[in-house]
């Protein structure tokens, strides 16, 4: 009998063993040198801050896994956001066209990190972004992972979720009350029983320290993989969920004391999580997708965006960067019709890990995207609308099934601001912020349209989610 006629049946019968699983990890340092970095801080008001100091290192956090002739890296940013291109260059630096090798990038949406996205530099519609400092971010990662290919070993993974109060956590400043409480983890341990890294979802803005701090902090994440690292050996990577809506840290300060609280205790609990293996193997999809760029604020400042996209029009034919400028004052001036107005590419993701399936989504989910929750069984004590503020008709609120129902998982997992960042998404029933020329906010409590990239991308990156979540595995 031939060798191939015997390996045929062999696997015909599911005698042959299954492709073992490997993983290696790392962190590398990101924290931009501020003598001969300039950068200024993310995330809060129109322009950005200068920073003073440094609290606490920002890091790349890095998990590499293999199975069979499939690698895929999961990189993890102590960053504000990552965009779409910024990702592919990283792509290129790593993947170098070599089959079935896969690049999931996630950024944990610090609020004190450097500016990465082009919208918080020295003056309102003027980009912070210093590409010499992203280069070297893609640099250390590429470098990192190259390492971590020959540190590969055989492991095993195992996961599990369950329910975290946020009270004392997290809360929602934005009616309908819907906080997210899935807790999920997913630990890679080598043949040794050693722990490999431990991967943690929790959503909940990393913006503890506020606008007036000008230290470079991670925020929560950082204490949280911090006390993961000390109590298992392995390496953290933390994966920011559903923050839409808004999911702000429940917190009695803007202090370091309660960053390193909150942090605290979303590790401890996720370390308490009873977690059991699974036999999904390892795979990765994803699908691209089309947005229109429906937001009059990003319209005024496009040339933000062309640093992270490339535009194209409403029939998908690339526009060179220059034709922002152009595009910019034709709104300022007239407004642009929607047939106008540019488009950018996006994508959405799938990961599977053992028995943890990981949706990455390019933006700030709202939690009632991922659970629904409009009848309160989210609210956690509150009422499910303020009776001081701008009622959402929940009468035309979407039914399910919702995000995480469609994930089909032991261990669901929504990743935020993955490979891509295009600001809130927010459901179309409660969008109150129209499109206009000046986008300025009309209803008190909605503060997110006016940084979501239109009402019309919500609808496309659910819909293409549900569509690649369908799709049969590779």
């Amino acid at each position: 009998m031939s060798r191939l006629l015997l390996a045929a049946l062999l696997a015909a019968s599911g005698a042959l063993p299954a492709r073992a699983l490997e993983a290696a990890a790392a962190k590398v340092d990101i924290t931009p040198d501020l003598k001969t970095e300039k950068v200024w801080l993310a995330g809060f008001g129109a322009k950005g801050r200068r920073p003073t100091g440094v609290h606490d290192p920002l890091y790349a956090r890095i998990v590499l896994l293999r199975e069979g002739k499939r690698t895929v890296a999961l990189v993890g940013l102590d960053l504000l956001g990552f965009y779409l291109n910024d990702t592919r260059a990283l792509r290129a630096l790593w993947e170098k066209g070599v089959p079935d090798r896969h690049l999931f990038v996630h950024a944990t949406h610090t609020h004190s990190g450097p500016d990465t996205v082009g919208l918080w530099g020295p003056t309102v519609g003027v980009s912070g972004v210093n590409r010499r400092y992203m280069a070297r971010i893609n640099a250390r990662v590429a470098e990192a992972l190259a390492l971590l290919e020959g540190q590969l070993k055989p492991a095993t993974a195992s996961g599990g979720h369950g329910a975290l109060d946020p009270r004392g956590l997290c809360r929602d400043l934005r009616d309908p009350q819907v906080i997210d409480p899935n807790l999920a983890v997913l630990r890679l341990t080598g043949a040794d029983g050693k722990a490999v890294a431990t991967i943690v979802n929790w959503s909940c803005h990393p913006e503890v320290i506020g606008r007036e701090n000008t230290l470079l902090t991670a925020d929560y994440p950082g204490p949280l993989c911090a006390r993961v690292e000390e109590r298992t050996g392995g390496q953290c990577l933390f994966l920011t969920g559903a923050i839409g809506g808004l999911m702000s840290p429940d917190a009695d300060a803007e202090n370091f004391y309660e960053t390193a609280r909150i942090g605290a205790a979303v590790a401890d609990a996720a370390l308490a999580l009873k977690t059991a293996p699974g036999g999904r193997g390892l795979s990765y999809r994803s699908a691209t997708a089309r947005v229109p760029v429906e937001n009059s604020r990003y319209l005024l400042f496009l040339s933000a965006l062309t640093g992270g996209h490339v535009l194209h029009t409403a029939e998908g034919k690339p526009l060179p960067a220059w034709r922002a400028w152009p595009l910019s004052l034709r709104h300022l001036l007239f407004g642009l019709a929607a047939k106008d107005r540019p488009w950018v590419e996006t994508e959405v993701s799938v990961l599977d890990i053992g028995p943890a399936r990981l949706l990455g989504m390019p933006g700030e989910v709202f939690p009632e995207l991922a659970i629904g929750g409009y009848d309160g069984r989210y609210s956690f004590g509150r009422p499910v609308v303020a009776k001081d503020g701008p009622a959402p008709d929940l009468a035309a609120a979407p039914r399910g099934p919702y995000l995480r129902d469609r994930i089909k998982a032991p261990v669901p997992m929504i990743v935020g601001l993955a490979n891509d960042m295009l600001g809130y998404m927010v459901p179309e029933y409660d969008f109150k912020i129209r499109p206009s020329k000046s986008m300025l906010p009309r209803y008190p409590g909605h503060y997110e349209e006016t940084n979501s990239i239109g009402v019309s991308a919500t609808a496309i990156l659910t819909e293409a989610a549900a569509r690649l979540l369908e799709e049969p595995r590779p």
